[in-house]
């Protein structure tokens, strides 16, 4: 990779000045866009970690009220059982 940035600077050096400044430019756009490009990266990245995490809270919340409901309907029947003996006597 040396070499290549080596190899590059002789190129630029090599070019009239006009067109060195427009290359010399676009490098510049270049590393820009480069250092974009890793924010947004580590920007997916934490983004998916901080919704991988919600989405073990809410699974676990839904367990939780899963749980509530069955107690819910058992003590539902048993209510509408005593009130059918109730009704009966």
């Amino acid at each position: 990779f040396g070499d290549f940035i080596g190899y590059f600077s002789e190129l630029v050096a090599s070019l009239p000045s006009e067109v060195a400044d427009k290359v010399l430019g676009l490098v510049l756009i270049l590393k820009a866009l480069g250092i974009a490009a890793i924010i947004y990266v580590i920007y997916v990245v934490a983004m998916g970690l901080f919704t991988y995490h919600r989405m073990k809270k809410v699974d676990e919340i839904e367990r939780k009220a899963n749980a509530i409901n069955k107690k819910i309907n058992s003590m539902d029947k048993k209510l509408d059982m005593l009130i059918k003996r109730k009704r009966k006597n």
